[in-house]
This record gives structure tokens, sequence and C-alpha cells, in this order.
């Protein structure tokens, strides 16, 4: 039966209320841990963890959440970080350009 995630939390303990207070109202819930588990607990980017229903126990999940299907996810510390990349190399690039220019 397919899955789709309704909450996206960033730790465990939030993960396991949320996918209580789902099984409270009799629907079926798991959390997705993704890269967490094996032994390793890596501290990983918001979003990692999500909370899988049903996908026909979606619409109710979410209305018990008081969430949107369509509501847009925060973005998350790897988005931050890649946009840091992308500036210090703009910035390494300009000065390179400027300093060759220089001579």
């Amino acid at each position: 039966m397919p899955e789709v995630g309704v909450a996206f939390p960033s730790d465990e303990p939030s993960a396991e209320v949320i996918a209580s207070r789902l099984r409270a109202e009799g629907i079926a819930a798991r959390i997705d841990r993704g890269l967490w588990g094996g032994g390793y607990q890596v501290p990983l980017p918001r979003g990692q963890l999500t909370v899988m229903v049903r996908e026909q126990d979606a619409a109710r999940a979410h209305d018990v959440l008081g969430t949107r299907p369509d509501e847009p996810r925060e973005p998350g510390l790897m988005f931050w970080a890649l946009i840091a990349f992308v500036v210090l190399v703009l910035i390494f690039s300009i000065f390179a350009v400027v300093m060759t220019a220089a001579r």
C-alpha cells in the first residue's frame, strides 16, 4: 500500500509525538528515519525524519495535524549550506578576476 509523508520533524521526540497523535486517532503511522539508525545517530539536516501514513489516510492525517498537504517545507540545513557554498565560490571567483586584472 503506497505511503506519503505528512510531517517532517527535525528531531526524534517530535516525530514520535506526531506519530503517536496520529495512531491515537486510528491512523497507522510510522517514522521513516532516512539515514538514522544502523547504530549511527548522526545529526542530519532538517526534514530527514518523515512521518509516513497510508495514502488513503493522508487527508485525515493532515486534518488531525492541522497542516495542508501542499504546505511548502522549510528549507533545510543542506539548502543553506549549498547557498553559502555558491556565494563563497562567487566571491572567490570575483577576487581571482580582480587580482589577475591588477597584475
